[in-house]
């Protein structure tokens, strides 16, 4: 008897301990929304987003439709880590004190991890799923709507792992990610030209290449299985429900071992060489000082969160800008991936000393620091992004053979040269510190425009001998490209040392204090409308603004592109002119550009800032 009323009594318990996350998740979701518009404008971009893809669903091409409603469920896996998503959610962590075991607490949490307008509005993107089978009759339907619920079950474990795995085991995983994510989005959104076309002949019915590879695609088995043979939807559904299954069972062993450990999850560290000691094996012609500055930043580019995104952001960005374009059939940037690559990473290398806070002491109480300092860090850089832009430069031209690739090779030193100098120098320059050099988020990013632009306009102007040899030179000019490329980032990588050997020797107490500082001045707030009262306060950064947008048109178009790859169109001045008319147009499209973007710069510099007074003007 007292069995029969102590079974009831746990059942209850468990039942009781289940609901807990899941009634915390709820509290926290009504007072967010009551709080912040974002998770309401956020949900209400996903149904309209939704929205589409059931639109979408009625006619389009099955495979199509299983790639996107893939590309939903891993975007609901991947971007709560890349926005934060972990901080309303209720984690494995907030039960130790709880009565609760592994399989009722990964229940619950899964339970709370339901509840929010993400989880909602990806139930109704899926139904696109059964919207697509309902042509084949109710018995599809029925069959697509279960795999559209495996599928959303597989998003919500699948989300709730990557948070406790990767979002709570330290920065340089989420770090990484974050960098890829945005890396693919700036090239994906560089190379639009290219895969606008790709994606309209998707979006009307899927290549035979993409329907081969949708057969091992999870996304695309609901509706395969209602489409072919009996025995073979079975086997689908089958290995779909136990996809779901590991899944699930991985979470809840994740959660027993964070509940019975008492600490989050952390991967476990492999022991390797250290850093320090390869150093010394080659670079023994390097002083001792110097030495030890290559050894603490590679450690520091190996641990660091921003600078591992900063890195994966330019790798990742460089690869897309030169591949994409195969989209479209056109290979000839395959041999650039490699300088892309290293131009991008010595742009997002150029405020890195806003990351090191009141650390810079150290140097500047060291004999001979400063100069240590400077030549470290521009080593470092050197070692950490040479072999990069290297395999990425020999890959690119493995797979295009058909390219010459001297162009590429021969501005590739060029690049590095000015890559490891000039960034230490505008970072030194200009620091950007971060409000906690010690615990540094995403949004902490010590770079601004006038950093990046610089340190790019340096890599562009080191390759620019070796681009005007080869477009203008003569033909037997081939043979002096390799060494101009070497002279030309040696004569940078010299100047931006020297550059940056003065700032730090003559300036290094006002580095310090601005590196030391814990806040940053307000940004310049502006307006989303026409204000002709904010336009007569901040005339200067109006102007800046307009020469920033407008600068790349003569630059670019009007300049680059006739004399580089001899596009010609209607609106191009050049076009409509010859031979050394043309050239001599061309030139001075890009000289009218580039002086209206320096204008820019210091017109931006100028600006008044919030809260204090603009800048006083030159007498006179």
């Amino acid at each position: 008897m007292s069995t029969q009323l102590t079974a009831p009594g746990q059942l209850g318990g468990a039942l009781g301990a289940i609901t807990v996350p899941a009634r915390m998740r709820a509290t926290m979701v009504r007072r967010s929304l009551r709080e912040h518009p974002g998770p309401t404008v956020a949900g209400l971009v996903g149904l309209l987003a939704a929205a589409w893809l059931i639109r979408y669903a009625h006619r389009g091409d099955q495979h199509t439709l299983g790639l996107l409603a893939g590309a939903w469920v891993l975007g609901w896996i991947v971007l709560p880590l890349l926005l934060g998503g972990g901080r309303g959610r209720v984690r494995p962590a907030h039960l130790r004190l709880e009565p609760i075991g592994g399989v009722s607490a990964a229940i619950g949490l899964l339970a709370a991890s339901a509840i929010g307008i993400g989880p909602a509005v990806s139930l109704v993107a899926l139904a696109a799923l059964p919207v697509h089978a309902a042509r084949y009759g109710t018995v599809a339907v029925l069959v697509t709507a279960g795999g559209a619920v495996l599928l959303w079950l597989l998003g919500l474990i699948g989300s709730a792992i990557a948070l406790e795995v990767v979002g709570h085991a330290g920065g340089p995983a989420g770090a990484l990610l974050t960098g890829v994510f945005t890396g693919t989005a700036m090239g994906v959104a560089g190379s639009l030209w290219a895969v606008f076309p790709w994606v309209s002949v998707l979006l009307v019915a899927a290549p035979e290449e993409v329907v081969r590879a949708m057969a091992y695609v999870p996304s695309a088995w609901p509706v395969s299985a209602v489409t072919g043979p009996t025995g073979q939807g079975v086997r689908l559904m089958a290995t779909l429900v136990g996809i779901v299954a590991l899944c699930a069972a991985a979470y809840i062993m994740l959660v027993r071992r964070v509940i019975a450990a008492g600490a989050p999850f952390r991967p476990r560290r492999t022991t390797a060489a250290s850093p320090a000691t390869t150093e010394r094996e080659w670079l023994g012609w390097v002083p001792a000082a110097t030495r030890a500055v290559v050894g603490r930043e590679l450690r520091a580019w190996m641990r660091h969160p921003l600078r591992l995104q900063y890195l994966a952001f330019a790798v990742v960005y460089g690869a897309l800008l030169a591949g994409l374009p195969l989209l479209s059939d056109v290979d000839l940037l395959l041999p650039w991936a490699g300088p892309l690559a290293v131009l991008g990473a010595a742009a997002m290398s150029a405020g890195l000393v806003g990351l090191d806070g009141t650390a810079l002491w150290l140097p500047l109480t060291t004999p001979g620091g400063e100069r240590a300092e400077v030549r470290g860090r521009a080593l470092a850089w050197l070692v950490l992004v040479t072999p990069i832009g290297l395999l990425l430069t020999v890959a690119g031209i493995l797979l295009a053979p058909d390219v010459d690739p001297l162009a590429a090779l021969c501005t590739l030193p060029a690049l590095l040269g000015a890559g490891a100098s000039v960034p230490v120098w505008v970072s030194l320059l200009r620091v950007r510190p971060v409000a906690d050099p010690r615990h540094p988020t995403a949004a902490d990013n010590p770079t601004d425009i006038v950093s990046v632009l610089v340190a790019t306009a340096a890599g562009l102007l080191a390759a620019a001998p070796v681009l005007a040899l080869m477009i203008w030179g003569p033909p037997g000019a081939a043979l002096l490209l390799p060494l101009v490329g070497l002279l030309g980032g040696a004569a940078v990588w010299w100047g931006g040392v020297w550059l940056a050997d003065e700032r730090f020797a003559r300036r290094g107490t006002a580095v310090l204090a601005a590196a030391g500082q814990r806040s940053r001045p307000p940004e310049t707030v502006l307006p989303l409308s026409w204000d002709a009262q904010w336009y007569r306060e901040n005339k200067s950064t109006a102007w800046a603004l307009g020469l920033l947008t407008v600068g790349w048109i003569p630059v670019i178009p009007q300049g680059l592109m006739p004399l580089a790859f001899g596009i010609d169109s209607g609106w191009i001045v050049a076009g409509h002119l010859s031979g050394s008319a043309h050239t001599a147009v061309g030139l001075a499209m890009v000289g009218l550009g580039v002086a209206m973007l320096l204008t820019g710069l210091v017109l931006w510099d100028r600006r008044p800032q919030p809260g204090g007074s603009a800048q006083p003007a030159p007498p006179g």
